[in-house]
């Protein structure tokens, strides 16, 4: 009998060494898949978007054919399976127009559907990206979410992040996601994370809405189309980043949001005061997955096709109509009544342009860029860089993905977050600057 215990006791040690072992190596491998950029070819950035740069050089041509089959097959199921009752009904066949447009843009034939030459070229880069870096991280997230790294992570910052931020602990790596790659990965992460039970609805929104925002490679492309420097504009944005999001967490619409998990589960938040280290491994030992790796690489990567063939349409759409945003001089004028009086009493510099840029931000980060005045003043360019980076309730980005999850912000939240933050983010940047100047309003 006693031999018989010690065997067992001996097998017990080695199961258990052989996932700390896991935990040890599947997490270095998804830091280092995800933020650790690398210098290959001249080109700095991280193991993801190595891989996708190759994809796109090397199979575009297989890329746009499993697009259009994606795109294709949308399309399909949105007319003949879904359930067909007015409105749902027309705006099935409306989606049958994106993939008329990806034809249109492939074939290099924008003048057939009266596309704007720098709003072709967006959707073809947007699609092209979104069609190879999300699947690609949707395979390799496995690493981040399923192996422990989030119960180490959990362990050392729930402190910091719920006095804060009102978040769990675990969520910065959803953050660094959503810095180091981009929206789309960061929310499809932060879905997963909701639907498995492991952060509450308050949570997940407040990730959606409020850090899904910070992006590396936009704060670099923003200060070289507006003349900026980068690491001032970095530093700007990282302090207003703080600030706005220990505000913004504990207003509407984020303090309305229920702190209810969507799926009910044996996972609890932790506070681990000492042995922080011991006790989250033998959180990660009891919680752990014992689904197969390749399985679960396989199932996100099926997950991620399965998102890409409602995205993409929906994404197409959205940018082609949005051209009438643009073009609209009534919108931009009702943003002028509403912002005007915020913006004389700070005595901002460049009104109507500003109004303009709002708007245009609202539809899209890349064309409200291309469209700004480089002449005018300094201080409004770099207020206007500040909303670009910060500006994270975008039409084209972050609400076509939210409404496809189960992670419920309405049409009226979304705006209303939006309004919330380009207002705060204009009172704190004139404070910031009238302080800098050397006399207080």
């Amino acid at each position: 009998m006693e031999s018989v215990n010690k065997n067992c006791d001996d097998g017990k040690v080695l199961i258990e060494f052989a996932n700390i072992l896991k935990l040890i190596i599947y997490s270095i491998i998804g830091i280092a898949v995800f933020f650790i950029p690398i210098k290959i070819n001249g080109h700095y950035w991280t193991i993801i978007y190595h891989i996708s740069y190759k994809l796109q050089t090397q199979a575009n041509s297989f890329l746009e054919i499993c697009i259009i089959f994606y795109v294709s097959l949308s399309c399909i199921k949105s007319i003949f399976i879904s359930k067909k009752n007015g409105t749902n009904e027309i705006l099935n066949y409306i989606r049958l127009f994106s993939l008329i447009i990806i034809l249109s843009i492939f074939c290099g034939k924008n003048e057939i559907i009266f596309l704007d030459d720098n709003v072709s070229l967006l959707i073809y880069e947007l699609v092209m990206n979104i069609s190879t870096v999300f699947p690609i991280s949707a395979i390799f997230i496995t690493f981040l979410l399923d192996y422990g790294l989030l119960d180490v992570v959990e362990s050392y910052c729930h402190v910091f992040m719920k006095k804060n931020f009102n978040l769990s602990g675990k969520t910065i790596i959803n953050i660094l996601l959503y810095i180091s790659t981009d929206c789309f990965c960061g929310m499809f992460m932060t879905s997963k994370l909701y639907n498995e039970g492991k952060i509450r609805l308050n949570e997940a929104c407040n990730i959606v809405l409020n850090f899904s925002i910070l992006s590396i490679p936009m704060i670099l492309y923003v200060s070289k189309e507006l003349d900026i420097k980068s690491k001032e504009l970095s530093i700007i944005v990282i302090l207003l980043l703080l600030i706005l999001n220990i505000l913004m967490s504990r207003i509407y619409p984020i303090k309305r949001k229920k702190k209810s998990y969507f799926t009910k589960t044996n996972y609890k938040e932790t506070i681990h005061k000492n042995d922080k280290l011991e006790k989250a491994i033998k959180k990660y030992l009891k919680n752990r997955s014992k689904t197969n790796i390749f399985k679960s690489m396989l199932n996100n990567l099926e997950e991620s096709i399965f998102i890409l063939m409602k995205l993409i349409p929906n994404l197409v759409l959205i940018l082609y109509l949005g051209q009438i945003i643009i073009n609209s001089n009534l919108i931009s004028e009702i943003v002028q009544i509403i912002f005007n009086p915020i913006l004389e009493l700070l005595k901002i510099q460049n009104k109507p342009d500003l109004s303009i840029f709002i708007v245009n931000v609202f539809y899209n980060n890349i064309i409200a860029i291309d469209d700004i005045n480089l002449h005018i003043q300094y201080s409004t360019r770099l207020l206007m860089a500040i909303i670009a980076v910060l500006n994270c309730t975008c039409l084209s980005s972050n609400y076509i993905y939210i409404n496809n999850t189960n992670i419920k912000i309405s049409k009226k939240e979304f705006l209303i977050s939006y309004i919330q933050r380009i207002v705060l983010i204009i009172l704190i940047y004139s404070l910031m600057y009238y302080f800098y100047r050397g006399y207080i309003m």
